[in-house]
């Protein structure tokens, strides 16, 4: 009689994903692993909405990575917040400018990216965007001393919100989006 063998599944545990502690230590997922230390380094995807249990925030996507193991939990860290690229076209229509502004900083000794779109349906000079740019990247400085704040302002709108009401007084702008926020490690 031939010896049965033991297909890879069964020898898998479920392990419960858990949110960041600014996210209240959330249960984010599931997933499975014969080796807890391979869970290291794996990534879930989950929408604001479903964290916050908010429907209003369900275009705002978050990426969290995996970094420990304790027991039966996975803890792990935020890796990127983005606005899927639907979204932000459906916001710019005929005749509006968009200006486009990507930049690098370092928040508690790690590497953010920042992109934030700015619209306007005015024209604007080269001196405008420039100034423009220049008030962002202030602003964003100012936020530079937690990644926690930064983030939370990014997610709830109010670091848009502030920048729009300083960059309103250079020009007439419609709307301004932070749509991606990545940690570069």
């Amino acid at each position: 009689m031939a010896k049965k063998t033991v297909t890879s599944w069964k020898s898998k545990k479920l392990y419960i994903l858990q949110a960041p502690d600014n996210f209240d230590k959330k249960e984010i997922g599931t997933t499975l692993s014969a080796d807890p230390e391979k869970l290291a380094g794996r990534t879930v995807q989950v929408s604001l909405g479903d964290l916050m249990n908010d429907r209003s925030k369900n275009y705002l996507n978050l990426r969290f990575e995996v970094y420990d193991v304790k027991g039966d939990k996975a803890l792990t860290r935020f890796k990127k917040f983005f606005i899927p690229t639907g979204y932000l076209r459906s916001k710019v229509r005929k005749k509006t400018l968009k200006i486009d502004y990507g930049r690098e900083m370092e928040v508690e000794g790690d590497m953010m990216r920042f992109k934030i779109m700015v619209l306007s349906r005015h024209k604007v000079s080269e001196v405008q965007k420039a100034d423009i740019k220049k008030s962002i990247t202030r602003i964003l400085e100012k936020h530079t001393d937690s990644r926690d704040k930064v983030l939370q302002a990014a997610l709830f709108g109010k670091l848009g919100t502030e920048i729009y009401k300083d960059i309103k007084k250079i020009c007439p702008v419609t709307r301004v989006e932070v749509y991606q926020i990545e940690m570069l490690r």
